[in-house]
């Protein structure tokens, strides 16, 4: 008896820790989600075949039920079996059975769980459920794959990033501009358009969720409980282009001792302007990424990184000696015959035989053959057959339908009162003729017998053998492509010529072609040559008049006041004439030099800075700034922007203000910094013993340049905020001034039109990788424009015609979601000479998933720091002879999207 109790214990033991582990591994979905799901809220909320999951599940649960009885049945058996062989081996029998039944019930539990969880994982649930998974086991967290990849082009912190400071503020840039009554709330709850000020500047907590991964989103799909664990308090400020959000948490996250790990999700609910998702057209239907908090708070002031600032300080203008001036590029096109325009294909005559009846034809064809036979087979009377008459071949077999038509898609239609077995016609047409077309690097000029659009008109009547026609022909083309912004044209008798508006060796690679006949003679841009000089730089040298401004910070920066158009952040970010004496707006002036804003306009100083438009950007590390000055084209088409020639310029950045204090009762919670004491600023400020600063900024009246802990800039970089007092300039390093930040370099009046090539790229063209999370490396030979630096792509308007240019953009052989985000790193290379040279630029991404193949694609969107667009066939490995390169292979062949066939 004692010896049944013991094996009935084991057994029950046994039963109970699988029971346990089953119930455990069924929280998700378990019995009571598939009938949550089934009572018809599953109705375009979940995937079909996670329900078919969820109801395998609960089929395997109701048949270990069934084997659990079957167990307590035998154990029941034996144990009423009073000494009897017979019931014992029977309840013996039943109980190994069960048990085995059992063991195979719980395995087949755990797969299916284990396969539905990575299922849920890619798909997600719609309202932000997915799974973030293990990186070291090369799995990837699909809720971050609309960074980069789709609506979302950068976030701060990143996804996976560990040892935030717990004053962060939480930054996200997307692709597209934001419906602002989609992201904010006012205090009672309703829906408004973020203003930045107290009147609208809550987040809506059904779109916007962040909490404690341990505690989980206290929110659904549909709705947030008034009161819940989430973190709420977050208060949102908006960039000026309505693409860039700043979440800033009321309350320090994380807690004073240990790491806190956090969950955050935007939802679907998000709307981009017009309306829809933001998330529209993604393979994720939100973002969902996580971080780890620290125990620290950030109390170290951000600061431009020394030697990070170009064009580098300059203090004397380069001495010039002209040896030879630039030329201007030139062309050639003699017009030797007659351009074709389009016309559609024609019937020229359908003749019946053997018996038929008279019949019409309407084409719809594009080829070249000019006859066909049509006939009816004499052992078919219902069908008939489509011929090329020259050569006999059978083009297509059609059924006659009940308006005795035979369709022949792609090449004609006949008609005819009726037919009848041996019936043939034959049809002889004027097949369609393509237009000419004229290409100048990216305008496409077609010949037309109007001249709508782009269209250029031919002579009426136009004879080849005719100087007469030719020359007013050459007249017609000169004038249409006169406003070309690349060129300057001329023409005498049937002679067009051609000059690049930029003199150098640039224009050499304006492209000019044909397509369709022979009616051009052309002779390609050759001859321009750059400017020589003697030059003697008594500093740095002088600049390029086409170079952007820039300038890096050791962390990532709030972007609300230093990005935006100059007008809107000439409070904090300027770029203004070094000349003291400059003349403020609205004084008279004779020159632009005379002006702060090198702008003389009838007499008057207009403005008291250089317009143009600043940009942030590299994980919100790098500002820059373009002038909207126009001085020509890149060779993409698009416009380049200069600075003011042979100009002295200033860059002023300011510090904001700091936080002030009325006693040092204000102070004791943020020691060192516990007494409250003058600083020099016109108000008391909280400061440690030495006199330092507390560098939080006063956020009520942002005036300067803060750090996402909102401290204050620190200029001088002595470890500490002054707030805004005296400008420390990066000339002449006066560590006693501070903490404004300034420096100055001198312009050119050359402009530099040399296209940025790829040097290195790692991993290579074809390697196996064995880590799922390393970087992708890209070095230039040049210094990079940033702000190209992203995902996605951009339109170019040439003023004729519109091109997509690619940016960066990383792509995978399987639609299994992954999210990626790009920074650039400018490099002082060997020897050093304090000025930056070229520029590195990492991808890095969420994990990659095993056996999977990835494309990494650089566009000629990418632009150097002259705003010279890469030329997508420049790289390592690869010739330059085609518009692309494709793995390694020059090609002209894309997709249809302007992409490598992958």
């Amino acid at each position: 008896m004692k010896k049944r109790i013991r094996i009935l214990f084991i057994v029950f033991a046994f039963l109970g820790l699988f029971l346990t582990v089953n119930l455990t591994l069924a929280q998700d979905f378990g019995v009571e989600e598939v009938a949550t799901g089934l009572d018809g809220s599953l109705a375009g909320a979940e995937d079909p075949r996670i329900v078919v999951g969820r109801f395998i599940q609960f089929a395997l649960g109701f048949l270990g039920i069934l084997v659990v009885l079957l167990i307590m049945y035998a154990g029941f058996l034996w144990m009423t079996s009073g000494g009897s062989e017979d019931k014992i081996t029977r309840a013996k029998k039943i109980l190994f059975n069960g048990i085995i039944g059992l063991i195979i019930i719980l395995s087949s539990w755990a797969l299916t769980t284990f396969i539905l969880n990575r299922f849920s994982d890619v798909v997600g649930d719609g309202g932000g459920g997915t799974v973030f998974t293990n990186p070291s086991l090369g799995f990837t967290n699909p809720g971050a794959g609309a960074i980069g990849n789709c609506a979302v082009e950068n976030i701060y912190p990143e996804d996976g990033q560990k040892d935030i400071p717990r004053n962060t503020s939480i930054l996200i840039t997307f692709q597209e501009e934001l419906e602002l009554n989609s992201v904010c709330v006012n205090d009672s709850g309703a829906s408004c358009a973020c203003d930045n000020s107290g009147t609208c500047n809550k987040i809506n907590p059904l779109v916007f969720r962040l909490f404690k991964s341990d505690l989980g989103d206290a929110c659904t799909t549909s709705s947030c409980p008034s009161v819940n664990t989430n973190i709420t308090e977050l208060i949102t400020s908006v960039t000026s282009d309505k693409k860039t959000l700043i979440l800033s948490p009321l309350n320090y996250l994380g807690a004073s001792s240990g790491h806190t790990n956090y969950g955050f999700k935007i939802s679907g609910d998000l709307r981009k302007e017009g309306g829809t998702s933001m998330f529209l057209g993604c393979s994720i239907r939100n973002l969902e990424t996580s971080f780890v908090v620290s125990d620290i708070l950030d109390l170290e002031p951000p600061i431009i990184q020394s030697g990070k600032v170009f064009p580098a300080p300059d203090n004397q203008r380069d001495v010039l000696g002209l040896v030879s001036s630039a030329v201007a590029a030139t062309a050639e096109m003699d017009i030797v015959a007659c351009p074709l325009v389009f016309s559609p294909a024609t019937v020229i005559s359908v003749s019946p035989s053997q018996g038929a009846e008279t019949a019409t034809v309407s084409l719809d064809y594009k080829g070249a053959i000019n006859s066909f036979k049509v006939s009816v087979p004499t052992d078919g009377a219902t069908k008939a057959q489509l011929f090329n008459a020259a050569n006999g071949a059978l083009l297509g077999i059609a059924d006659w339908n009940l308006e005795n038509k035979a369709v022949f898609p792609g090449y004609l239609t006949l008609e005819t009162t009726s037919y009848e077995a041996g019936n043939l016609w034959d049809i002889v047409i004027r097949p369609e003729t393509s237009a000419d077309t004229l290409r100048i690097n990216n305008s496409v000029y077609i010949f037309s017998d109007n001249s709508v659009n782009n269209n250029i008109k031919t002579v009426t009547n136009c004879s080849s053998n005719s100087p007469a026609d030719l020359s007013l022909q050459a007249e017609l083309i000169q004038a249409v492509i006169s406003g070309h912004q690349e060129v300057s044209s001329n023409f005498e008798a049937n002679k067009i010529r051609l000059t690049a508006k930029i003199a150098g060796s640039g224009g050499n690679n304006i492209a000019l072609s044909t397509v369709g006949s022979s009616f051009l003679m052309i002779k390609p841009f050759s001859g321009g040559l750059d400017r020589t000089n003697l030059s003697q730089a008594l500093d740095k040298k002088d600049k390029a008049r086409n170079s952007g401004i820039q300038f890096s910070f050791n962390e990532p920066i709030n972007p609300i006041t230093v990005s935006g158009s100059a007008d809107e952040v000439s409070a904090v970010v300027r770029v203004v004439n070094n000349n003291d004496a400059a003349l403020a707006a609205n004084s008279s002036c004779e020159n632009n030099s005379d002006c702060r804003s090198y702008k003389c306009d009838n007499g008057i100083c207009r403005g008291n800075y250089l317009n143009g438009n600043f940009s942030i950007s590299s994980n919100y590390r790098t500002v820059e700034f373009l002038s909207n000055e126009e001085c020509g084209i890149n060779g993409c088409g698009e416009k380049i922007y200069c600075l003011p020639v042979n100009s002295n310029l200033k860059v002023e950045i300011k510090a904001a203000g700091l936080k002030s204090c009325a006693s040092s009762v204000e102070c004791v919670a943020i020691s060192p910094f516990t007494s409250c004491a003058t600083s020099g600023l016109g108000y008391n400020t909280c400061q440690n013993l030495d006199g330092k600063n507390y560098p939080l900024a006063n956020l009520s009246s942002l005036n300067g340049v803060i750090d996402l802990a909102n401290n204050s800039f620190d200029a001088n970089r002595d470890g500490f905020s002054a707030g805004p007092r005296s400008f420390y300039y990066e000339n002449n390093k006066d560590v006693n001034r501070g903490d404004d930040y300034s420096w100055s370099f001198f312009i050119s009046d050359e402009i530099n039109l040399s296209p940025p090539k790829i040097t290195y790229i790692s991993p290579t063209q074809g390697q196996v990788q064995t880590s799922f999370s390393e970087p992708i490396n890209i070095n230039f030979d040049k210094l990079m424009l940033s702000q190209t630096l992203k995902s996605g792509s951009v339109n170019i308007f040439n003023g004729q015609d519109t091109f997509n240019h690619k940016l960066v953009n990383l792509k995978s052989s399987s639609p299994s979601p992954f999210g990626f985000w790009i920074k650039s790193e400018n490099v002082d290379t060997a020897p050093l000479d304090l000025e930056l040279d070229l520029t590195t630029t990492t991808i890095n991404h969420t994990p990659f998933a095993e056996s999977m193949t990835f494309l990494v694609q650089v566009g000629s969107g990418v632009k150097d720091i002259y705003q010279n667009c890469y030329k997508a066939s420049v790289g390592p490995d690869c010739p330059t002879t085609e518009a692309s390169c494709c793995f390694g292979v020059a090609t002209t062949e894309l997709d249809s999207q302007g992409n490598c066939v992958f």
